[in-house]
């Protein structure tokens, strides 16, 4: 590369052009080594592999011992995927051009293809090691290769290092920020991206993203700021549009979320079949069952193993007071996906609105067998069970759960309304609910209404009040 930079253009133009007519006139050209590497550069870097290769093949069979030219050899075809063609060139060349940064670079990146991490990291750090002038680009390179095999925590040691270099680094600030993201480290992802924005307030990747962390953490409107940037910058960022959809989704502004998917719509070259998901997802929500509907079914008739389109369609349906259409939709979407307990508890929902109190049950129970963190259903399950059996032993049935989740808040807060509603035993209703309290205080906002007694209760709120003030 830097024999390329330092030569004349000129002189480099004037080789290419021999090059070419030698190919076409298939005729005989001598070249010097310098002369091919610069030629090799010009064809690499506008990803003319074909012609990198005759050039190449074209040095070699003039210069075979250029151990420079065995390297660009040995990196080429490593990249074809001949990787022990090319470990056996880097062998042969390493113990000669023990100062070529591009030996141990590839060697590494070889090892990684190998799964041999530790060797990789070893010739990476012999890259390192005699990169001089060139180390911020070594470091950048290696960081790369770690990233693309999810190697992120060694990405991170290197990239730390470049950065130290040179803190105001834009493709450093960006790969280090993904890498933190990658690792669960999202604050401090965030305060690297920006850092990359204060270099360069333009960067709409950059923006988009921050504004996918700060989605992840729940903080939404910050995402949708985020998203803004990015739009502003790049009109044409079609997954801005679909994030931004996403994040006003969660934030319940529905309306202005069909609008950010239309506009993801407009821009995307794919079939849209998610977009349209969440679009009638959104006019569910809006209770424009009708158009929900009829986005759901185009959906189903792209993708009909796509079992979010049928529960969807079928809680639409139910909304709609069609609760037989709705159940088969349901049933649908439990074929497809039996372990989703979402879709046992709408089907529970389903069968309790056609008077199928017993299958209903059923159902319930299937979904929480799925997931028992569920405080409401339980809550629904319990009264289910004693409407359905007169004579049903609720303390038992508590306290069989109870061995069996003793660690899940949902059976505390159940086994606690249990005792104060149904069995008559305060004491034994606020030692359950001190114990829910302390795996999770947000369970107490789903005891609904039904249980006003309990939650108006002075002993039980200022147990709730206690933990509140901790």
């Amino acid at each position: 590369m830097q024999d390329f930079l330092h030569a004349s253009h000129d002189e480099v133009l004037q080789a290419i052009e021999r090059f070419e007519k030698m190919i076409s006139a298939e005729k005989f050209e001598y070249f010097d080594v310098h002369q091919i590497e610069n030629i090799y550069e010009f064809y690499f870097e506008k990803n003319r592999i074909e012609q990198a290769e005759q050039i190449l093949d074209v040095g070699l069979s003039q210069h075979p011992d250029s151990t420079s030219l065995l390297v660009k050899k040995a990196m080429l075809i490593a990249e074809h995927g001949e990787i022990d063609e090319a470990l056996k060139l880097l062998y042969r060349v390493a113990p000669i051009e023990t100062t070529n940064p591009d030996v141990f670079l590839t060697l590494g990146w070889i090892m990684l293809q190998k799964n041999r991490v530790a060797k990789a990291i070893h010739y990476f750090t012999k890259a390192i090691e005699v990169s001089f002038d060139e180390q911020e680009d070594i470091l950048l390179e290696i960081s790369y290769n770690l990233n693309q095999h999810e190697l992120y925590l060694e990405s991170i040691n290197y990239l730390e290092l470049l950065l130290k270099l040179n803190p105001n680094n834009e493709n450093a600030l960006f790969e280090y920020a993904f890498s933190l993201d990658k690792v669960l480290e999202y604050e401090k992802s965030i305060s690297a991206y920006k850092q990359l924005l204060d270099v360069n307030p333009f960067s709409d990747n950059g923006w988009y993203n921050l504004g996918i962390i700060h989605n992840k953490l729940g903080q939404f409107s910050q995402a949708r700021e985020a998203y803004d940037y990015t739009i502003a910058i790049n009109p044409k960022h079609e997954e801005a549009y679909f994030n931004m959809g996403n994040s006003l989704v969660q934030s319940g502004y529905f309306k202005e979320a069909l609008d950010a998917y239309s506009e993801h719509l407009t821009l995307t070259q794919e079939p849209a079949v998610l977009t349209y998901q969440y679009m009638a997802d959104c006019w569910e929500q809006l209770g424009n069952y009708e158009l929900a509907i009829r986005l759901y079914q185009l959906v189903i008739k792209h993708q009909p193993k796509q079992a979010d389109a049928w529960y969807g369609m079928g809680t639409t349906l139910m909304e709609s007071e069609n609760f037989t259409a709705g159940l088969q939709a349901i049933d649908q979407a439990i074929s497809i996906n039996p372990l989703n307990a979402d879709y046992w508890f709408a089907h529970a929902r389903g069968l309790f609105e056609l008077d199928k109190a017993e299958d209903a049950a059923r159902s319930l129970e299937n979904g929480l067998n799925l997931d028992p963190h569920e405080l409401t259903g339980w809550l629904e399950l319990l009264k289910l069970k004693i409407i359905l059996d007169d004579e049903f032993d609720t303390c038992t049935y508590v306290n069989g759960l109870l061995k069996q989740y003793e660690d899940t808040a949902a059976i505390h807060y159940l086994s606690a309304i249990a005792h104060y509603h149904y069995l008559n035993n305060k004491s034994k209703a606020l030692e359950e609910l001190k114990l829910a309290l302390d795996i999770d205080q947000d369970g107490i906002s789903d005891i609904n209404e039904d249980y006003t007694d309990f939650l108006a209760d002075e002993a039980v709120k200022q147990l709730i009040e206690n933990y509140q003030q901790k």
